[in-house]
């Protein structure tokens, strides 16, 4: 539905237009009438709406002052097409219409109803060619602008290559596609690195459209500086290549600060996507172009050092011949101790210790993943000693996370968070009962939650009388057998609802229940709602 406003200070007019005529039926809806010309347009700056139908005379603003302003207000919400009433059958007042591009001029003396039907009729079919002609438009201008961004990333992979350093004629040819001058302009470089990419690309599926939605928004901050400022896409990374004008450094540097911390904010603000940026020396010609260039995407492994959202000038980091083993053991002992102790605020403060001694020292960013590798494998060896450790679920834990992280504060950050996993299984494991054969039935309960489990069939498997295994079972864990028994089986159920669309009938029968009323009955019980209720309830808290 294309949306309508009316305005004429006549309320009988405004009141004939709402009610005579059949605006859905022709394909739109007014959304507001006014008598007044000034509150119309008020409401016109702050609103959209498709067409503006207004009668010319009228006290305050008249009609044709109110399209005028309409049009200067940059600011407020435009009109698409505009159609206008009037008394006047002056050439004057028709002319002032046109000029304001108005969709057509109805004097009110010959106003019928089927008049402005066969308007609207002849209005619907001019916006839809016009709606389709921009949705042509803006196809090809994605498609153009994708193309665009190939063009420019294959630039940067091909002169990483030798071969076309000294190939005149490519030069020659890319400086035509590109819209630059490599042989006499000189440029400064700049490299931004997407912060958390795998988070970031997890919001926008893929890396093509992360992709465009950054240069939508860089280009339009970099536009209001120069005009023939380029960036290149890598994967999780571009590169903006300044134009240099004049020969005050100083007075250059601050330009390109002040840019680059506008393009962070409005990254931020409009696409909550972070970047770490650095900007590296000016370069002379051509020739120091690519070196530059090679040399900043060379020393990517820098960034580890940088802080998350940072804008840095580029230096050459020495990193440390020394080993960040030096003092190994004693990091593995004050962790382990910390987290047997369930002591996460000791955890934080000691690891925020630690990492303030790596960033002095600049170990080289292998060298400390590796670290942080075997700091977390070798507390979990020493936790594994502990009776009834369970290390699956920190099995693909540690390369996973640790390899992943793009700079110290993010390591920091993983580390701590796997320690308090640990202290997490610290408490389940001092939880677990001490009696073997309390252990052994919790054991055969989770690995028969598809069989119906009773308390006889369990007692018979651990060759117990059943009146004094329940007994012990009571006594070690505070729950009798059959509510253990249920829990599992509701929290699997939940598992299975969260994470399948497996029906309540198969859902029954996979966790052993004679019936689906009885499962139904016992999952209302555990959960206060039916597993229909709790799918519902879920899907709308992800949502």
């Amino acid at each position: 539905m294309y949306r309508v406003v009316l305005v004429d200070d006549d309320k009988l007019v405004t009141k004939f237009m709402e009610k005579m005529i059949p605006w859905e039926e022709t394909g739109f809806e007014v959304i507001a009438s006014f008598q007044d010309s000034l509150q119309a347009y008020d409401y016109l700056t702050k609103h959209h709406c498709d067409v503006l139908i207004t009668d010319i005379g009228m006290p305050n603003m008249n009609g044709i002052e109110m399209m005028q302003k309409l049009k200067e207000n940059k600011q407020g919400m435009q009109t698409n097409f505009s159609v206008v009433l009037s008394c006047h059958d002056e050439f004057y007042y028709a002319q002032q219409a046109l000029k304001l591009e108005a969709y057509d001029y109805i004097l009110k003396e010959s106003m019928e109803e089927e008049q402005i039907i066969e308007l609207l009729h002849k209005l619907k079919k001019t916006m839809d060619e016009t709606d389709r002609t921009k949705s042509q438009q803006i196809k090809i201008s994605k498609f153009l602008q994708k193309n665009n961004m190939s063009l420019k990333t294959k630039f940067i992979e091909t002169i990483l290559q030798e071969t076309y350093m000294y190939n005149e004629s490519w030069w020659k040819e890319q400086e035509e596609l590109l819209g630059m001058d490599f042989s006499t302009q000189r440029y400064t470089v700049v490299l931004s690195f997407v912060d958390n990419y795998y988070l970031t690309i997890n919001r926008y599926q893929s890396d093509t459209l992360l992709q465009f939605s950054i240069n939508n928004i860089v280009e339009e901050v970099l536009k209001q500086y120069h005009p023939d400022i380029q960036i290149f896409y890598l994967q999780r990374k571009f590169i903006i290549l300044f134009p240099i004008e004049g020969n005050n450094q100083s007075s250059l540097s601050k330009t390109t600060e002040q840019v680059l911390k506008e393009v962070h904010q409005k990254l931020n603000n409009y696409l909550k996507v972070s970047i770490t940026t650095v900007i590296a020396e000016n370069n002379q010609n051509r020739q120091d172009l690519v070196t530059v260039i090679k040399h900043l995407l060379n020393q990517e492994e820098q960034r580890f050092y940088y802080q998350s959202a940072s804008i840095q000038r580029y230096q050459l980091i020495h990193y440390s011949q020394a080993s960040i083993f030096e003092e190994y053991g004693r990091v593995v002992d004050s962790l382990k101790t910390h987290i047997l102790n369930k002591e996460p605020q000791q955890i934080t403060n000691y690891l925020k210790k630690e990492m303030e001694r790596i960033q002095s020292q600049k170990y080289p960013p292998k060298m400390v993943k590796d670290w942080a590798m075997k700091l977390i494998l070798d507390i979990k060896l020493n936790l594994h000693a502990l009776v009834h450790f369970d290390d699956r679920m920190f099995q693909s834990l540690t390369s996973r996370d640790i390899q992943e992280v793009e700079n110290m504060e993010e390591l920091e950050a993983t580390i701590s968070q796997i320690c308090q996993q640990f202290i997490e299984h610290v408490h389940t494991i001092e939880a677990v009962p001490k009696n073997e054969d309390v252990m052994k039935a919790q054991r055969y309960v989770r690995t028969h939650l598809h069989e119906k489990i009773t308390l006889k069939d369990t007692a018979d498997f651990l060759h117990l009388n059943p009146s004094y295994f329940s007994r012990v079972f009571k006594k070690e864990t505070g729950e009798s057998f059959i509510e253990y028994v249920t829990k599992l089986k509701m929290e699997k159920a939940k598992e299975l609802l969260d994470t399948t669309t497996v029906t309540v009938e198969q859902l029954s029968a996979d966790l052993g229940f004679d019936n689906k009323s009885y499962f139904l009955k016992t999952f209302k019980k555990y959960t206060s709602m039916s597993p229909k209720d709790y799918k519902f309830k879920r899907n709308i808290s992800q949502s």
